[in-house]
């Protein structure tokens, strides 16, 4: 980040604290001080400071960084949230491949993220999951293109409309660039994992102050490798204990191996439909082949392989490998490509273009799908639930082993036939052209229209057909009782499925800005603006998932659009000499909403040449997402339901009522989301207080409070709220399976559940605070050497999360958010992050040094908020505060009305190689994590720079996150928000400039 030497006027000194930079040249005559654009107002002043901090990161910062993408430049910065996508291999399917930000933790979709000072499309997705329905993909970015990056951490709805509820990211383009120059970088780790290639090449012409007009194109093309799990990728990641406690890279994958079905027994009545996996069932109810060669054979037991389920027990079996899927990093390609050109009109206007296009393609392995017919599996249509698909044998199926005993059998099989896996391809394509000047001697306007798409096929491979599936199913269901070899050779079982979408604003603008008189501190300045704007998404399901053709796949569904009518104004009153006043609302009219105002407040105080103070009050909102609001939405599965209708939740732990299930305590069931045109816009109030100050030569200091508050959050309907009050829903929110043989008693109504009906609803509130700190210092310490050293660090105090209007509000700070309060979904809220950097610079060497911070996270359970009257026959629930010391992965039950713990690993023996959680962590925590990063850059050779740098030169391993209690969870072995898992990792590149 820029650094700034003594100078006698704190106006100058505010400008290299706050540095904020300009986004395009004033028309001003040479003989006076440029007046410049600032992120966060829309008035150009001379000097660059405002009342709101601002951080400022140069593409002379990213090279020293070693940052090779946008992302990896704002996990940087330490008021970047680690609840954000980070473009993993194991990302859920409604973000594959996007990589998101945000601020102060207050999720992406409060973050607004600005291309040159104008808001970019949000990717065609539509996410159920809250606080990522609006997915701002910084793949789309082409990094060598940057100029600077502003990163205003102030809400800044009063200025730029909806999402600006955090602040503002606001990635600032190369202008007026003359020249060609080409950058080659190549990446990896010690070990040659998470390879990296990048293909720059940069060209501009025509210079704008002699010749009226300049070109630039900038292109970028990035290839990533693909790295697995495996013995390289473990050296970087605790393996050890994910290995020891969470079975990460277990030896046993499935007991399903490719064309070899288990058949079970059906219990008791022929369409009992009953296949109990208990101890008491007999070994002779089940099956299994084991045609496979002897180094693939297990027996399965629980200490070795964390096998529980009672028919694998002590049976030998073929044991099908999973870890040949896992991958650490998914191979992709980036390219992106900017053009910009200016063209001189008149003497006092000039015209603009603007034109991006990036594609970003990704890979994903996939194990081969499999069916099993212990139960009924969930499929959808395009309108709600598919008819169910259990695979039952009939008595005299070819393939049943239980016909001479007049019994059906349940089949569980894998179809190696069908490979799995995904290919993703995201394109955006932007393009913007505009016009403005000065008229008279002091107003400056600007207009512009903007069309912005982004486009997502995303191609589904070896999900199996139902219409095939069924042919093993006896006349009586539909079926012709078909051998599993046929239908597994059937080349009808799977086709590649096509999901697509697109998402697009189409946004016309104008503002203008001037001075209208004077007051004792100078002229009052005066700025104003409007805009229309068109969003529309439309996000189509392939048509066989539509018709319900697929086994076990949900459909997301969106079509929707809107115009967004907004003005705007905004006043900068120096009221006195060294106190000015800053003025802002904003009026957003959306459909079906009421119009909207939020103001904004500021001041600043030049107390003395060294020394300033600044705060602001802002108010902001975000209207719920085009997706949100408009007919259809989101299929998925909810996990870890409590059904109280068949689950004694009084008991401790919760056990199955006579005749249910140990699942129906821990229930997977399909949950339907869907658009809701009543929703509310969320709001939110911000504060900031700030102190620079500037002692002597070469030294400054900023020190900052800030506090954010939002209301009426828009949330998925939570599933469990669903269930444990059916009575506050619609009619028809629950369908429970009317099988007759599950009902419990014979009782109408009490059957499995089988789906949850979960709309969007405004619910909740999050307020977080906290000290923003920076020091930088810079000097001459020798004839041409110069050091210089920056501090920047974000020390949050409070996050406090209300899940549901009247729950409890608790500090959630330095842990994992929604362990600490059982109530809420909060994340991961680490205390301190901080980044320390120290260089030196001459005419040909630059060498840089630098230190990360982030603290550790406590797994203790602390409390539960939740909040709930009586109602009916439901007794009220009041919110729990439990003793401190109950670790919420395993160690002693400290408090008796503390349910659902995950309770990792297994007490080891001396053959078992395993561990308990508690045994290794008896703290219950996360440890902190430093790492240091050392770069050079080497200029002394004409138009070539050589770069080096290594990141976390010392090789520390990131730290171990319980993450969850199945192998799959602990398959990247590292917190993604938190976290990487390169270790020591090598970016080298040459730059060669030919003109």
């Amino acid at each position: 980040m820029k650094s700034y030497g003594h100078i006698p006027k704190l106006a100058v000194t505010l400008t290299a604290l706050a540095a904020q930079a300009c986004c395009f040249q004033a028309f001003a005559q040479a003989n006076q001080l440029e007046r410049v654009e600032v992120t966060g107002t829309n008035i150009k002043r001379i000097s660059r400071e405002t009342e709101s901090p601002i951080d400022v990161i140069t593409a002379k910062d990213i090279q020293a960084s070693g940052a090779r993408t946008a992302l990896e430049v704002m996990k940087m910065i330490p008021s970047i949230g680690n609840d954000g996508y980070s473009d993993t291999a194991t990302q859920n399917g409604f973000s594959r491949g996007v990589a998101t930000v945000s601020l102060r933790n207050q999720t992406a979709t409060s973050t607004l993220v600005l291309i040159n000072g104008r808001r970019m499309t949000p990717s065609a997705y539509a996410n159920p999951n809250n606080g990522t329905t609006t997915l701002y993909d910084l793949n789309s970015i082409p990094v060598s293109a940057i100029e600077r990056i502003e990163v205003l951490k102030d809400g800044a709805s009063a200025v730029y409309g909806s999402d600006a509820m955090a602040g503002v990211i606001n990635f600032i383009t190369r202008k007026d660039y003359q020249g060609f120059e080409v950058k080659v970088l190549a990446a990896a780790n010690d070990a040659g994992e998470y390879k990296r290639q990048t293909l720059s090449a940069t060209a501009g012409f025509g210079d704008f102050a002699t010749k009226g007009y300049n070109i630039f194109v900038g292109v970028d093309y990035t290839h990533k490798g693909r790295s697995m799990v495996g013995d390289k990728t473990d050296e970087d990641i605790q393996a050890a204990d994910y290995r020891a406690i969470n079975l990460r890279r277990n030896p046993y994958g499935s007991f399903l191996y490719n064309n070899q079905p288990w058949f079970i027994r059906e219990n008791g009545a022929v369409g009992s439909r009953s296949f109990p996996q208990t101890a008491a069932v007999p070994a002779t109810n089940t099956v299994n082949n084991a045609n496979c060669p002897d180094a693939e054979k297990i027996v399965g037991e629980t200490a070795r392989y964390g096998i529980t389920t009672n028919h694998l027990l002590g049976r030998t079996f073929c044991n099908y490998s999973l870890d040949q899927f896992a991958e650490m990093q998914s191979p992709g390609d980036d390219l992106n490509l900017l053009a910009r050109g200016t063209l001189k009109l008149a003497e006092t206007m000039e015209g603009f273009a603007e034109f991006m296009y990036s594609r970003s393609k990704r890979e994903y392995l996939g194990a081969p799908r499999t069916i099993n017919g212990l139960s009924p599996s969930n499929n959808f249509n395009g309108t709600g639930l598919a008819a169910s698909f259990q695979p039952i044998l009939e008595i005299g199926h070819p393939d049943n082993p239980f016909t001479n005993a007049n019994a059906r059998a349940a089949v569980q099989l894998r179809f190696p036939s069908a490979p799995g896996g995904f290919d993703l391809t995201n394109t955006g394509t932007r393009a913007l052209v505009g016009v403005r000047g000065t008229a008279g001697t002091d107003i400056d306007w600007e207009s512009g229209l903007l069309w912005n798409r982004s486009d997502r096929d995303e191609y589904y491979y070896g999900f199996l057909r139902l219409p095939v599936l069924r042919q093993m199913l006896g006349p009586a269901f539909g079926g012709t009782n078909r051998s599993l070899a046929s239908i597994a050779s059937d080349p009808d079982l799977s086709r590649p499925l096509l999901n697509s979408g697109s998402a697009e604003v189409l946004q016309w603008d104008a503002k203008a800005s001037t001075t209208v008189g004077k007051l004792p501190g100078g002229a009052i300045g005066l700025a104003g603006g409007v805009e229309l704007r068109r969003e529309a998404i439309d996000i189509k399901p392939d048509p066989e998932n539509v018709a319900g053709n697929i086994l076990g796949l949900a459909n997301t569904a969106v079509k929707g659009s809107r115009v967004v009518k907004s003005a705007f104004v905004e006043v900068v009153a120096p009221v006195l000499k060294g106190l000015e006043l800053n003025l802002a609302g904003r009026v957003d009219k959306y459909p079906t909403l009421k119009t909207n105002f939020v103001p904004k407040f500021g001041v600043k105080w030049q107390a003395a040449d060294t020394l300033a103070l600044r705060g602001s009050y802002s108010e902001g909102f975000r209207a719920p997402s085009v997706s949100q609001v408009s007919p259809g939405g989101a299929q998925f599965f909810l996990n870890n339901l409590r059904d109280p209708v068949r689950c004694n939740t009084e008991a401790t732990p919760p056990v199955p009522k006579p005749g249910a299930e140990t699942a129906d305590c821990a229930k997977s069931v399909a949950g339907v989301g869907g658009g809701n045109p009543t929703l509310k816009p969320e709001n939110s109030y911000n504060t900031s207080l700030g102190l620079l100050f500037s002692p002597t030569a070469g030294v400054d200091f900023v020190l900052g409070y800030w506090k954010i508050r939002k209301n009426n959050e828009v949330a998925l309907t939570d599933g469990q709220s669903v269930i444990d009050h059916p009575e506050s829903y619609p009619s028809g929110s629950l369908v429970r399976d009317t099988n007759p043989n599950l009902l419990l008693n014979g009782q109408a109504g009490t059957g499995p559940l089988l789906t949850v009906s979960t709309p969007w609803v405004n619910q909740g509130t999050t307020m977080t605070s906290g000290i923003d700190f920076e020091a930088r210092t810079a000097t001459t310490v020798m004839d041409g050497v110069r050091w210089s050293n920056a501090l920047n660090g974000q020390y949050t105090l409070k996050y406090e999360r209300i899940e549901h209007p009247g729950y409890a509000k608790n500090n959630l700070v330095g842990t994992r958010g929604g362990l600490a309060d059982w109530s809420t979904s909060a994340p991961d809220v680490p205390r301190l992050k901080m980044r320390f950097t120290s260089s030196f610079e001459t005419a040909s060497h630059s060498l840089t040094g630098a230190m990360n911070y982030v603290s550790g996270l406590s797994f203790i359970r602390r409390m539960d908020g939740t909040n709930i009257p009586a109602s009916g026959n439901t007794a009220a629930v009041t919110p729990l505060y439990y003793s401190g010391t109950t670790c919420h992965y395993g160690g002693a039950l400290n408090d008796q009305n503390l349910f659902s713990r995950s309770v990792l690993g297994l007490a080891p023996t001396a053959t078992n190689g395993r561990d308990l959680y508690i045994n290794r962590y008896p703290g219950c925590s996360m440890a902190k994590w430093v790492t240091f990063d050392v770069g050079y850059t080497y200029r002394g050779f004409k138009n070539l720079t050589l770069s080096v740098n290594i990141q976390n030169f010392t090789d520390e391993k990131a730290p171990y996150d319980p993450l969850g209690a199945t192998q799959a969870a602990a398959q990247l072995g590292y917190n993604t928000g938190m976290h990487n898992p390169f270790g020591r990792y090598f970016t080298v590149s040459a730059n060669y400039k030919f003109w």
